[in-house]
């Protein structure tokens, strides 16, 4: 049935055709006969004609071509040819269903929090936040290590992502990797965890730790509790008096103290100062720096004391 419809358009599709076809070769050769007698030429019939006849022409040629290729019907597969054709191309077997390992404990990946001063800040299983700097993504770092500072914050010193970052566009500090843990105290944030998810340094010579405001002493006591595990440690706009001053130790072992305030944080000065008084004999070393206006521009001051005391980052 679908072989007479289509024979009947071809049929009519070629005669059509064919008349048009007829139609402007007439059309054309009236109007060149004209120029003899130096009549206007008007060649817009001839153009229409002509299309009209290209048209048809194609109508032919669509039509014809079904008719034409093997196993006709309008170019439908038969059943014998789908079976030659899945004989030649057999599909892939199915791999078996297999069941999704479990995770290993902490080794799920981090969360994306934030974005605060073209850095990334993350947040691991156990509650741990990790900030790296806008330089940890760059194509020409992605086998550098970075150093790290774990840093003891309040809900309000966010101000501290953007006092690091400025500092390293000024080109006067390194880029550090900032380690936020949730509580201040106890065996400290898991740097291992840490160190397997991201591209840090692993050696006491590059990491610090920081305490700010309330949590200024907790840093302190961490660093003194641990001089092998870290090798700078900076108190800012904090209070001293319970911390304990810690028993003589080698030279070199005892982390190096920084101590910071604001402009207009007396109190925290005056406990910073008394501090230092109390540590010069059995510190290392030990620098206060007071005064500072503005938060940003403060933690600024605490990220170049740190590229001092700390190895930068490296490539392997």
């Amino acid at each position: 049935m679908a072989d007479a419809v289509l024979f009947t358009l071809l049929f009519f599709t070629t005669a059509a055709a064919v008349a048009l076809v007829r139609s402007a070769l007439r059309y054309w050769w009236s109007e060149r006969s004209g120029r003899v007698y130096e009549l206007a030429q008007d060649r817009t019939g001839t153009a229409v004609r002509a299309a009209a006849a290209g048209v048809a022409v194609l109508a032919v040629v669509a039509v014809a071509v079904p008719l034409l290729s093997p196993g006709g019907g309008g170019g439908t597969v038969t059943a014998a040819a789908r079976t030659a054709v899945d004989l030649r191309v057999p599909a892939p077997p199915r791999a078996p269903a297999r069941a999704a390992a479990p995770p290993a404990s902490g080794s799920a990946a981090p969360r994306t929090i934030s974005r605060p001063a073209g850095g990334v800040l993350q947040e691991l299983a156990d509650g741990t936040r990790v900030w790296t700097p806008a330089q940890y993504a760059y194509p020409r770092a992605a086998k550098v290590s970075f150093p790290v500072v774990v840093a003891e914050l309040g809900a309000g010193d966010q101000e501290l992502y953007a006092g690091f970052a400025a500092q390293v566009q000024r080109r006067l500090a390194d880029p550090f990797l900032l380690v936020i843990p949730r509580t201040c105290g106890g065996a400290g944030p898991d740097l291992d965890a840490v160190a397997r998810h991201y591209r840090t340094l692993t050696t006491r010579s590059a990491r610090a730790i920081l305490g700010v405001g309330d949590r200024a002493a907790c840093a302190v006591r961490e660093a003194f509790a641990h001089p092998d595990r870290y090798r700078a440690v900076a108190g800012i706009s904090g209070r001293y008096e319970g911390v304990a001053v810690p028993a003589p130790s080698p030279a070199g072992r005892r982390p190096a103290l920084l101590i910071a305030s604001g402009s207009g944080e007396s109190a925290s000065r005056d406990s910073a100062l008394r501090f230092r008084t109390a540590l010069r004999p059995r510190a290392d070393e030990v620098r206060v720096i007071d005064g500072v206006s503005g938060r940003r521009e403060l933690f600024a001051r605490v990220a170049g004391y740190l590229t001092e005391k700390v190895d930068g980052p490296k490539h392997p």
